[in-house]
């Protein structure tokens, strides 16, 4: 754990920590390539086995997606407040799911999209690379920076033991 400013730590997260937050959180972007030009969507995905499954309408994604299928995935958690939060980035190859076994086992999945449409296309990232990091703040913006004795970030007292 790197210290950005005396009262900021930087976390980088491991791959199993980082593919239970992407479980955990129900919605992400994905970055594609359409006619070389880089565009990010919103899209709701569920974990299946250390890859990224979500289900996309024909469209801009998905046609980008099938042209270039090298894709990065991410999500995050911020609180403003704290001035605290993680980010989690995959980056992948995205494959449209044909096989009428892979059709039935993800079907049973527990994915909730927020979108109408039929979601006929089922897409799964396998993953090259997961990398992700936390920021961890010692004071809340407004506070003044500690002194003296010093505040360790969440958990680092059971780091000790």
């Amino acid at each position: 754990m790197g210290v950005i400013d005396g009262r900021t730590w930087l976390e980088h997260l491991s791959p199993t920590e980082c593919w239970s937050l992407l479980a955990a959180t129900p919605v992400g972007r994905i970055g594609v390539l359409n006619d070389s030009a880089p565009e990010i969507y919103p899209v709701n995905h569920v974990v299946d086995r250390d890859t990224i499954v979500f289900r996309t309408d024909p469209g801009s994604k998905l046609r980008g997606l099938l042209r270039s299928p090298a894709v990065c995935y991410q999500v995050d958690g911020i609180d403003p407040a704290d001035a605290t939060g993680w980010s989690v980035l995959v980056k992948g190859r995205a494959i449209e799911l044909h096989d009428p076994d892979d059709l039935r086992r993800v079907s049973g999945l527990p994915l909730h999209y927020w979108t109408l449409g039929d979601k006929a296309h089922w897409i799964r990232i396998v993953a090259d690379q997961i990398t992700g990091r936390r920021i961890w703040s010692r004071t809340t913006p407004g506070d003044a920076p500690t002194t003296g004795s010093q505040t360790e970030p969440p958990g680092a007292d059971a780091e000790a033991q």
